[in-house]
């Protein structure tokens, strides 16, 4: 439980379930970006919880637009609403490219060897 009160709780948590959510990098384990998220997490909320007034305002405000786009990028909102078409996923220069690529770096997860896609 967080220990902010009002509205300031309402985002945090609210902002937390979003960084929850984040999926975990199955090739860089040790670099996840929701890690990163969840530092940054309470070091904003603290600098928040000291403001006061028309800056809390503005500064939450900048922060909940923050949580909606982390919110838009976990529910592909965006992977959705601009689909990608057939001759950008398949080149006609390079048949099979991205096939490819998307192989090896799943053989990669899954021998847990570290090679050149593998960042330990």
């Amino acid at each position: 439980m967080s220990r902010y009160t009002g509205k300031l709780s309402d985002l945090y948590q609210s902002y937390a379930r979003v960084i929850g959510q984040w999926p975990a990098d199955k090739l860089r384990p040790t670099h996840c970006y929701k890690g990163v998220l969840r530092a940054q997490l309470k070091a904003k909320f603290d600098r928040l919880d000291a403001l006061h007034g028309e800056e809390l305002s503005r500064e939450a405000g900048l922060v909940q637009r923050e949580q909606e786009a982390l919110s838009n990028l976990v529910s592909n909102k965006y992977r959705s609403q601009y689909k990608v078409s057939k001759a950008l996923v398949d080149p006609v220069s390079h048949k099979g490219y991205y096939a490819k690529l998307l192989e090896s770096i799943d053989s990669a997860v899954k021998s847990n060897k570290k090679t050149s896609l593998r960042v330990d």
